[in-house]
């Protein structure tokens, strides 16, 4: 396949696998994309949802609430989709497709989690008055006003590295140490008090994982967790 996925949504697919991950979850299933789509917050699909009145954080709350708790803890790593999942992530795909884009966005990812009607997603959308078509022409009529309406890869924030393959995408979910390291980039984020994790933040990541490559390799000159989060601390207050 060669539609990509937009850096919004590779970033509320990676939010659904921590929800999942919160609710003890070994799996994908629609309502985790639904909560990612939401704790993404400011992608398409919620500024949509938003100008049709729908209440976020209620829908947030009755997708939780009908997702019962899983036993597999909140570890990190791969997840299996659920069959459900494939249908949602193919059915955006040939929205996609249908619609003449070169990405796959948060917008083709709502319209078909409404199109699964069985889904918890759809039924709480569908009881908070969303009807897909509204939600279609709401959507089409926002990215026909964009700046950039073709989404050309040359406009983006950070060039061609906002977008990535599903096969890309898959190959960072299935992999333990990013999540482990991502784990760890976000805990010091935390520690240091920042509301974003940072390239900072990564590369402590790295040193505090004694079993990585990098933080053995660095560790030979010098470079420990604990003197380069006192460089960090010093230098800009991100120390953690």
């Amino acid at each position: 396949m060669n539609e990509r996925f937009s850096d919004r949504a590779r970033h509320a697919m990676a939010l659904a696998n921590l929800e999942a991950g919160k609710l003890g979850h070994g799996y994908l299933a629609p309502g985790h994309i639904m909560l990612g789509l939401i704790g993404e917050g400011e992608c398409v699909a919620t500024s949509a949802l938003r100008m049709l009145d729908v209440d976020l954080e209620e829908v947030r709350s009755r997708v939780a609430s009908l997702m019962e708790k899983g036993d597999s803890g909140n570890a990190s790593g791969s997840r299996a989709h659920t069959k459900e999942m494939r249908e949602v992530i193919a059915r955006a795909i040939e929205e996609a497709r249908s619609l003449g884009h070169r990405y796959v966005g948060t917008e083709h990812l709502i319209f078909s989690l409404c199109q699964q009607i069985e889904s918890v997603p759809a039924r709480i959308l569908k009881e908070s008055g969303v009807e897909l078509e509204a939600l279609r022409a709401k959507v089409l009529a926002m990215v026909e006003s964009m700046p950039d309406a073709g989404h050309d890869l040359s406009h983006l924030r950070h060039g061609e590295f906002e977008w990535v393959h599903q096969q890309e995408l898959a190959k960072v979910f299935r992999s333990p140490k990013f999540w482990h390291t991502m784990i760890l980039a976000v805990d010091s984020a935390n520690r240091a008090g920042s509301g974003e994790v940072e390239p900072g933040h990564l590369l402590l990541a790295l040193l505090r994982d004694d079993s990585s490559d990098i933080a053995k390799i660095l560790g030979e000159k010098g470079v420990t967790a604990d003197w380069f989060r006192g460089k960090l601390g010093n230098g800009n207050g991100n120390g953690s």
